[in-house]
């Protein structure tokens, strides 16, 4: 779902900042602020959910059975992403969607290029996380 909203987030900047005129009879300006909040919601509920917890050792899988002793083990072992990251990457996507900048958005290109900049840290910071979660629900043999 984060990687929905980065997209949806990007598309909303672009119609706000580079494209002019209407837009199926909407203002393009309009449509990108609306898209760009959209995105930002979908950004942040991805982000949240890379918190979530395993589920407990004794839980029941899907199937109904009891999850035995080294699935158990493995599956509580699942990484997960510490709160100071996800409360960073929540400030950048509040940064992003702030008109309140360092450098205010009028001064060209450098005003775009905070934005752009924390917008890339947030994507990577993503892709590794994905990529971290990832790897830690493999078996050690597949790793």
């Amino acid at each position: 779902m984060a990687w929905l909203g980065a997209l949806v987030l990007f598309v909303g900047a672009v119609l706000t900042f580079a494209v002019g005129g209407d837009v199926g009879g909407l203002d393009a300006t309009t449509i990108g602020i609306v898209g760009m909040t959209v995105g930002g919601v979908l950004l942040v509920i991805g982000i949240v959910r890379l918190r979530r917890r395993p589920r407990p050792s004794g839980a029941r899988s899907p199937s109904g059975a009891i999850r035995g002793g080294v699935q158990a083990r493995v599956q509580d072992q699942v990484y997960r992403t510490s709160k100071g990251k996800i409360i960073a990457m929540i400030a950048v996507v509040i940064y992003i969607l702030s008109p309140v900048d360092l450098i205010p958005d009028v001064f060209l290109p450098v005003g775009i290029i905070d934005d752009g900049t924390a917008f890339a840290w947030l994507l990577f910071a993503i892709g590794q996380e994905v990529s971290r979660k990832r790897r830690s629900a493999l078996p050690a043999r597949e790793r």
